[in-house]
Order: C-alpha cells, then structure tokens, then sequence
C-alpha cells in the first residue's frame, strides 16, 4: 500500500464513488466543486489539510485526509483525519487500518503533531474498529451539520507509547 497525491484523472471515478456511498456511515458529502480542489491541491499540507489517495497493487482504493473542520477551532498541533474505502470488495482487509497508521505515524514524526482527531459515525463500526485498534480513545460524541460523531483522540504520547509505529 502507499499513500500518494490524487490524480485529476481518478475525479470522476471518485465523485462517481462518492454518489453511491451509504450515507448512514458517510452522511457528510462535499460538493463536486470541492472535491475537485481537494484533487487539484493533493499532496500538498495546506493550513492543515492534506488529500491523498490510498492505492493498492497499483489501483486507488480510496482516499484519507486531515481537514480543518468548519465549526471548530483545533488546538495548536491537532490534526483532524477521515478515510474511506471507495471499493466494497476492499473493504474489511486491513487496508484502513494500514493507511490510518501511516498518515498518523507521518503527522507524529514529520507534521509537529501532538494529538489527531478521527470522529466517525456511531454506525460506522469498521471505523470504530481502526480507531481502537490504532490507540485512539472514544473521547465523548460531538455534532457537525446536524449528526452526531463519535470524538475519537490520540495523543503522540499514547501512539509513542502502545501504537504501532
């Protein structure tokens, strides 16, 4: 597996993607627009937010970011992820897991990041799973255009001291 920028050509198979998604574990959707300038400016750490592709055996599978939420201010050293796995069939065999790990390791060793925020839908329980299985700790619920998240934290010392990596 690696973790690569996104390539223009990969958009309308992502946005195509994106459509079909279950909204009970992805119910916040960005705009075609917006996707595009994710694409257009992937692999590049900008005010806290980075794109890229998950690819596996020379094929994307799906993508994972740090984002600067909206509504939220994060502190000083705080990275916010998400991740999805476009592909049902790849779904459930690791490949989550794998790049969550690589992102965070990278954040903690390379982006002077002291803790990193994953929030998932309570539904999303593959989700749940890489959080907790990575050493990030439920910390409460929050709420973002009208849902309700699971607030998932890992600090550097918890990754330093019990995380892989």
């Amino acid at each position: 597996m690696i973790l690569r920028p996104l390539s223009m050509d990969e958009f309308d198979q992502e946005w195509s993607n994106r459509l079909e998604m279950d909204p009970s574990v992805q119910p916040i959707m960005p705009t075609r627009d917006a996707l595009r300038v994710r694409f257009e400016r992937s692999g590049l750490m900008e005010g806290g937010t980075l794109d890229l592709a998950i690819e596996v055996a020379g094929r994307m599978i799906g993508g994972i970011q740090t984002y600067v939420p909206p509504d939220r201010t994060l502190p000083s050293g705080a990275f916010e992820i998400g991740i999805v796995i476009d592909e049902p069939s790849m779904r459930g065999k690791g490949y989550g897991t794998e790049a969550v790990s690589l992102l965070v390791g990278w954040l903690f060793s390379h982006a002077d990041a002291t803790r990193i925020h994953m929030p998932t839908v309570p539904d999303n329980v593959a989700m749940r799973r890489v959080a907790e299985r990575l050493g990030f700790e439920a910390d409460g619920t929050i709420r973002y255009e009208g849902h309700e998240f699971v607030f998932y934290v890992l600090t550097r010392e918890r990754w330093v001291d019990g995380g892989p990596g």
